[in-house]
């Protein structure tokens, strides 16, 4: 489907059709390959329906499909709508649908459709609306509910994946450049939520809308499965998340908006459904339509669309709670297992469910229909979501697929009797089930739900397993509220019990009351009866959730002393104070970033975090980070977290604390020591400090940053003293340059010659400005490994008058001209000097862009790289060309470094698609790949790739090191549309060198260097 992915960083050549046309609508479900037992038939098809981009089930077991017309030219304004919304309804249940209606046909950029409350519910970029229906026809104008969700930046990520969540929310995903800041009409800028890649919710009558959980690349698919657990299928990382509320997930780029997060959780998978190399490998021969042997095998590709965990009394028990999800590249559905585990859920590998075998299927919605039977939406076109440019929007397909004899579901949901309603909440059909306890929501929503707490509690009591509970206690909350969590669990279903832990956290978010305390009652009474990593999750997620309620105005401020008792442990007066604080659990690396969540939602301080008895070295580290973060006066800050280090529980955390004040005053100037650092220092500095925890090591860089003289004079002596480690030597060259001390480039110049240290003496000697360093580095150029030869380079491409000196040694041929890359030749023209951009075009050549002359250059190389010529070029020779010139930035084959994108796995065997990246890198860009250029105020020139800026310093990643540049230091910071990859590179390769380094490039396998 072409509307799930992130463009990559590289430019996309475009795909041809594997074949002229798809398999004819008729003859489509009979390619099918499934398991044995199961058939499959088209439900509909062009020309009855095109572009079929999502559907739901109404009450009587309908299905209600938007066709997405408007695609890819989505609208801007909200005019010129045509994408439509019908009802295609199977009237003699043969499992084919024989009338349609079309409700509307003037919908904008739609997405996502969900129904209830008497309407429906549409994404329709960059609102969320609701559309009352009366007799099929709308009833009225349609409702902005939220507004905001992006559509400039969108090509291929709009929001969507609407669907019913057990707790009566109306839940959806976001796509990762889908950049939105949603709120309801009218809210300022700065009341709206900000928000990209990950889950949202909204809540159908009190309109409150709030982002669940974050992260991932771009979910189009979202389902739960029978004990309420989330799940999302996902795209170019890993495709499944099991998502609990709270977290912040792995992105495939970027950085949460929370800028304290810090640290990301992972996916509920160890495998994927590709094989070795880089996601964009998976894609079909653009010829054939084959996929490799090995992407076949292991499930299809990287782009996953729609989830459907099967709940319905058709399949055989074996698929019961299974995930299916259509796999783009594979064209078909991959099946998933779902597993409990002491941590949590994770995805089992099944066999691969249904092929289409058509080169054409490209798999969007999938969803278990009111007869058991599993639907298929079928977008029907080549290409992918890169494909933006060229569709057909002539077609359109949605199957059915069932195991045996499938009876069609008869009946209408929303005519049943409340009696019916709540005996239906316990069917071990699901869709059924969703159905009733929306309807019950709708009911109690009108005041017309006859119900009782007592009904439900009865029910509960009967019920014989976890799910019929679940089912009960989600029914509660659709009649009652608040009040209909608080049904009683004779069996202490820890499941169960965390189902209340959530819908009482929810209460906050619903505005009542009594919320705050209730949560704390209910988390109290459970804070013994189950301490399971799950559990955990639910508790830290509802501190997150709470600590801005805490505020109590009528009886003054009381949140830090609720807050100390939440974290604490469980606050009961009967409490026997035995039980382990929440902080205190020793518990998996996820279950601790929720925590940490929690602890800087509730803005604890250093005390607090150790009167919680925290025990996880990862809390004060990122709690350090965040405090100097937002403190008016970071050394003030630093001075409070050095005293309560003696009271941290271990080296270890103190270890973390200092790591995190280091890094967060990184880029700090005029920093002097102070008494309470000299205390500290001197204190465990006699003190007995585990060896395994670091903490000494981080304690001198932390006195190093401060400008301790007794550290520094250690650290000097270490970096010049021929016989200590290497490694220590090297590390402390870097850290002492990185404070820039006077004289200590000349204590770098002494030491050039040591070979042990000879390459980061000659990076650290780019810091300083030394009339010497020039000629001390072009003297022993020529001893020089090929790495140190790279950094040697950089250090004398950074200033004017060493770029000069570089330059002359190239035209006396003491420098070869090959050893000067494309990149280093661009950063030396970055340099603001007539004589060195004169200098520069006289001995390398000018630095052009390629773009305006991208065609005669293509046609140019063509010329050169022909088939004839390839297969005689030595791919040897290639992969040192690669090292030299393109592994300061790229990995091919396990080699090089991550500045750029990974190569393994991009289209290589394609010459174009090789050529277009080589000759204009800057077509296409990801902005995380735009190179940046520094000017510093000592006259140094900086070119990378932005990692991270807190304000007070920059972290950028150049071809041979990552940097921290002070930004009091910077003079101007200029970003770029540049590729950190440059223009030119085969300008400065002789052509038969050209020919082995694209014969390199484009081979399948490693191959050995030349002897």
């Amino acid at each position: 489907m072409r509307l799930l992915l992130l463009f990559a960083a590289l430019a996309v050549a475009p795909q041809l059709p594997a074949a002229d046309l798809p398999v004819p609508a008729k003859e489509a479900a009979a390619k099918f390959t499934l398991p044995k037992g199961f058939s499959a038939t088209l439900f509909a098809g062009e020309p009855d329906i095109v572009q079929p981009i999502a559907f739901t089930f109404d009450d009587r077991g309908r299905m209600w499909v938007v066709e997405c017309l408007m695609y890819p030219k989505w609208s801007q304004d909200g005019k010129g709508g045509k994408d439509r919304v019908v009802i295609l309804e199977d009237t003699d249940g043969d499992g084919k649908f024989d009338k349609k209606t079309v409700v509307l046909d003037d919908g904008v950029n739609l997405s996502g459709i969900e129904l209830g409350f008497g309407g429906v519910y549409l994404c329709s970029s960059p609102n969320l609306i609701f559309v009352p229906i009366k007799d099929d026809k709308p009833a009225g104008k349609a409702e902005i509910l939220l507004d905001g969700w992006n559509i400039k930046d969108a090509k291929h990520n709009v929001f969507n994946g609407l669907v019913w969540g057990p707790d009566g929310w109306l839940y959806g995903c976001n796509g990762i450049q889908t950049k939105s800041k949603v709120g309801k009409p009218g809210t300022p800028d700065k009341d709206r939520v900000a928000f990209d890649c990950g889950v949202w919710r909204f809540h159908p009558t009190k309109k409150v809308f709030e982002v669940v959980a974050t992260g991932t690349t771009n979910p189009w698919g979202l389902d739960f499965d029978e004990h309420g657990e989330m799940f999302i299928t996902n795209c170019v990382i890993d495709h499944l998340f099991h998502v609990v509320p709270g977290g912040r997930y792995t992105r495939m780029y970027g950085e949460d908006y929370n800028p304290h997060t810090y640290g990301y959780m992972g996916s509920a998978v160890d495998y994927k459904h590709w094989g070795s190399g880089a996601w964009t490998d998976s894609r079909a021969d653009q010829k054939t339509g084959a996929l490799k042997k090995e992407h076949d095998d292991a499930g299809g590709g990287h782009a996953h669309s729609g989830a459907a965990i099967y709940l319905g009394e058709n399949f055989p028990a074996e698929y019961r709670n299974t995930l299916f999800t259509c796999n783009i590249h594979g064209n078909r559905l991959n099946n998933d297992g779902l597993q409990r585990t002491a941590t949590g859920m994770k995805g089992v590998r099944r066999p691969d469910f249904q092929f289409a075998n058509d080169p054409w299927f490209r798999g969007i919605c999938v969803k278990q229909g009111p007869d058991g039977g599993l639907y298929t939406s079928d977008w029907s076109d080549t290409g992918e979501c890169h494909n933006y440019q060229v569709v057909d929007a002539s077609n359109g397909r949605i199957y059915r697929t069932v195991y045996g004899e499938c009876k069609a579901w008869k009946g209408d949901v929303g005519k049943m009797t409340d009696q019916e309603l709540v005996k239906a909440v316990t069917s071990k059909n699901e869709w059924l089930s969703r159905k009733a306890r929306r309807v019950l929501q709708e009911r109690a929503a009108a005041g017309t739900a006859k119900p009782s707490v007592d009904e439900l509690s009865k029910q509960m009591k009967d019920a014989k397993t976890t799910a019929e509970r679940l089912r009960m206690l989600w029914a509660g909350q659709a009649l009652f509220g608040h009040k209909g969590v608080s049904i009683s669990d004779p069996h202490h279903d820890p499941i169960a019990q965390i189902w209340s832990i959530r819908l009482n956290g929810d209460q906050s978010s619903l505005k009542y009351s009594d919320s705050w305390s209730m949560a704390r009652r209910m988390a109290a009474r459970f804070m013994s009866s189950d301490n399971s990593i799950p559990a955990l999750r639910a508790k830290a997620d509802q501190l997150r959730k709470h600590a801005l309620d805490l505020l109590i105005s009528d009886n003054g401020d009381r949140r830090g002393p609720l807050l100390d008792e939440a974290f604490r442990g469980d606050p009961l007066e009967d409490a026997s104070g035995t039980e382990p604080g929440l902080l205190e659990h020793k518990t998996d690396a996820d279950t601790v970033l929720m925590f940490w969540y929690a602890v800087d939602a509730a803005d604890l301080d250093m005390p607090r975090l150790i009167k919680a008895k925290a025990k996880q070295p990862i809390l004060f580290d990122f709690l350090a980070r965040k405090l100097i973060a937002i403190a008016d006066k970071p050394l003030t800050a630093a001075d409070g977290i050095l005293k309560v280090l003696p009271d941290m529980p271990s080296d270890e955390c103190r270890a973390a604390a200092v790591h995190g004040l280091t890094d967060s005053l990184g880029g700090a100037k005029a920093i002097v020591p102070s008494e309470t650092w000299r205390e500290v220092y001197a204190l465990y500095s006699y003190k007995g400090i585990s060896r395994t925890s670091g903490f000494r090591e981080r304690l001198d860089d932390l006195g190093l940053l401060l400008g301790d003289e007794a550290v520094i004079k250690s650290f000097k002596l270490r970096a010049t003293d021929p016989k200590a480690d290497a490694v220590d030597r090297a590390r402390a060259i870097a850290l002492l340059s990185g404070r820039k001390l006077a004289g200590f480039d000349a204590a770098l110049l002494s030491i050039l010659g040591d070979e042990k240290v000879r390459g980061a003496t000659i990076r650290a000697l780019a810091t300083y400005p030394n009339e010497k360093t020039p000629a001390a580095i072009l003297g022993v150029y020529a001893k020089l490994s090929a790495d140190e030869k790279a950094d040697a380079v950089q250090t004398l491409a950074s200033r004017g008058s060493y770029a000069l000196a570089l330059l002359s040694a190239v035209e006396k041929g003491t420098v070869p001209k090959a050893d000067i890359t494309a990149f280093t030749a661009r950063q030396i023209a970055a340099i603001k000097d007539k004589a060195v951009a004169a200098k520069l075009a006289a001995v390398w050549g000018e630095v052009k862009p390629a773009s305006a002359n991208r065609k005669p250059l293509m046609d140019k190389y063509k010329g050169i790289l022909t088939a004839e010529k390839l297969a005689s070029a030595n791919a040897g020779n290639g992969r040192v060309l690669f090292t030299k010139n393109c592994a300061t930035c790229h990995k091919l084959f396990g080699e090089g470094q991550a500045v750029g994108p990974e190569l393994t796995g991009s289209q290589r065997s394609n010459l174009d698609y090789v050529l277009e990246n080589v000759v204009d890198p800057n077509a296409v860009v990801a902005n995380e790949y735009k190179m940046t250029q520094f000017y510093l105020l000592d006259g140094r020139v900086v070119s990378g790739i932005v990692k991270k800026d807190t304000g007070k310093a920059v972290t950028v990643r150049t071809v041979n090191e990552e940097l921290v540049i002070p930004v009091a230091d910077i003079e101007v910071k200029k970003p770029t549309q540049l590729s950190v990859m440059p223009e030119g590179l085969f300008d400065a390769l002789k052509p038969e060198e050209v020919l082995d380094l694209v014969k390199y490039l484009m081979g399948k396998e490693q191959v050995p260097l030349p002897k």
